[in-house]
C-alpha cells in the first residue's frame, strides 16, 4: 500500500522576507520633504502678500470713492481743515483727535493732513478698517473707545498706529496756487492722490530723499512704503483707479508721489523727478506735484 507522505515532509512555499527602510532610503525621504517644503512655503508666502495687496487696492479705492463723493458735497474740493495764512503753510498731522469739531479751538492744528483725511470718517460711510492696510501692523480706530464714533472725533486717535496711507498735502503755498495747483475733482488721471503710507527718512532703511529715477531697484527700495515689506506701493490717481507701482517715481512727468519737486531754475517747469531736499515734505510745487502725506517715521 501506498503511503502519502507526512505533513512535516511537504515542502512548504517559501515566505517573503519583509525589512524596514535602511538610513539611507530614511534619509532620502527626508531631504525631499524638506525640499518640498521649501519650495512650496515662499509660493504660499507670495499668495498671502499678493492677496494683501489686492486687499490694501481696495481699500484705496473705497477711499477715492469717498473723496469723490465728498467732492460732490463741497463744490468740487478734496478734503482739508483749516488753512493758515500764507504766503507758506508748513504741513502737519495727528493733532487734536478727541476735539469733537475740526474747527474747535481744541481741534487739529492748522495745515493738518491727517485730519483732512478723516473728515472722511466723518462724513461718509466708510469705516475705520478701510484706512489700515492688511500688509501692516495697523489696527483700525476705535474712536477712543467706548460709544464713541467718528462724528465725535476730529482725527485719527493715533495715525501711526491706525493709518496706513498717505494723502496729498492739500495745503499748498501761495507760490503753488499761482502756479496752478488745485486739490479738487478737476485733477488730472496720472496726478497721485492717495498711497501707501510715505516711508520718510528714519526707519531702517528707509530714505525716500536718497533715490533718483535712475536709481538701481535695491536702491530704489529706500523710497517704497513698509506697508509691503518695500516691494512697492499701491497709489490712488485722479481718475479713480488703483494701480502697484514698484518705484515712488510714477506722478505726473516722473515726479516722485512722496517729496516735493525741485525748482531747476530754468523758468518752465521743475524738474519734477528732482526733490527740493530744502522742504522735501511741505507744500506741493505746482499742480502736477503731488505730495503725499504723513510719512511714517
Amino acid at each position: 500500500m501506498t503511503r502519502l507522505p507526512s505533513r512535516s515532509r511537504s515542502r512548504c512555499a517559501p515566505r517573503t522576507v519583509r525589512r524596514g527602510f535602511t538610513w539611507v532610503e530614511l534619509l532620502v525621504v527626508l531631504v525631499l520633504i524638506v525640499l518640498a517644503i521649501s519650495f512650496f512655503l515662499p509660493v504660499r508666502t507670495r499668495t498671502h502678500g499678493d492677496n494683501n495687496r489686492v486687499r490694501c487696492a481696495s481699500n484705496l479705492r473705497q477711499i477715492g470713492q469717498a473723496i469723490l463723493l465728498y467732492s460732490n458735497d463741497n463744490k468740487g474740493a478734496y478734503p482739508r481743515t483749516r488753512v493758515s495764512p500764507g504766503p507758506d503753510r508748513k504741513p502737519t498731522w495727528g493733532t487734536g483727535a478727541p476735539a469733537t469739531q475740526p474747527t474747535d479751538p481744541n481741534g487739529p492744528a492748522d495745515n493738518d493732513v491727517t485730519a483732512a483725511l478723516f473728515l472722511l470718517l466723518r462724513t461718509q460711510d466708510i469705516t475705520s478698517e478701510v484706512f489700515t492696510c492688511p500688509s501692516s501692523n495697523a489696527e483700525k480706530d476705535d474712536y477712543g473707545g467706548g460709544t464713541n464714533a467718528p462724528i465725535n472725533r476730529s482725527n485719527f486717535s493715533d495715525y501711526k498706529k491706525n493709518l496706513s496711507y498717505s494723502y496729498q498735502n492739500p495745503y499748498p503755498s501761495d507760490d503753488a496756487i499761482k502756479r496752478g495747483f488745485k486739490l479738487d475733482n478737476s485733477v488730472g488721471a496720472e496726478f497721485a492722490v492717495a498711497a501707501d503710507i510715505n516711508p520718510g527718512t528714519s526707519g531702517t532703511g528707509d530714505n525716500v530723499l536718497n533715490i533718483t529715477p535712475n536709481s538701481s531697484a535695491s536702491e530704489a527700495r529706500q523710497g517704497n512704503t513698509n506697508n509691503h515689506e518695500k516691494d512697492g506701493q499701491n497709489i490712488l490717481y485722479g481718475d479713480g483707479h488703483v494701480a502697484w507701482e514698484s518705484n515712488p517715481f510714477v506722478g505726473v512727468n516722473r515726479d516722485n508721489i512722496y517729496t516735493r519737486a525741485k525748482d531747476d531754475g530754468s523758468g518752465t517747469d521743475p524738474k519734477v523727478n528732482h526733490t527740493d531736499l530744502s522742504d522735501p515734505f511741505g507744500s506741493p510745487y505746482d499742480g502736477h506735484d503731488s505730495v503725499l502725506l504723513p510719512t511714517d517715521d
